[in-house]
């Protein structure tokens, strides 16, 4: 039986993250913990993460993700990782 608390990409080997409709950094598993930092722990908004290459500067994150979850189909994004290493991820 699944708690409301488990994180069912804890041990994805993949970095995944899990987001409220604002942006805000619910859960981080290990691999992303790992490629990200201290960006991803403790309370923080995908927007630390965010590369100016994705054309969201004028538009705010929240509805850059909404557009995104009603499009029905995964879209790029571009992050930076730790070190400053920029790279392309699907956001689903």
């Amino acid at each position: 039986m699944r708690r409301e608390t488990d994180f069912v990409l804890e041990k994805a080997a993949w970095p995944a993250l899990l987001l409220e409709e604002s942006g805000a950094i619910c859960r981080a598993n290990r691999a992303a913990c790992l490629l990200f930092g201290a960006a991803v722990q403790g309370v923080a908004s995908l927007s630390v993460l965010l590369n100016d290459a994705n054309g969201i500067n004028g538009i705010r994150l929240d509805r850059f993700l909404a557009d995104q979850e009603a499009a029905g189909k995964p879209g790029e994004m571009k992050l930076t990782c730790l070190g400053g290493r920029k790279a392309r991820f699907l956001a689903a």
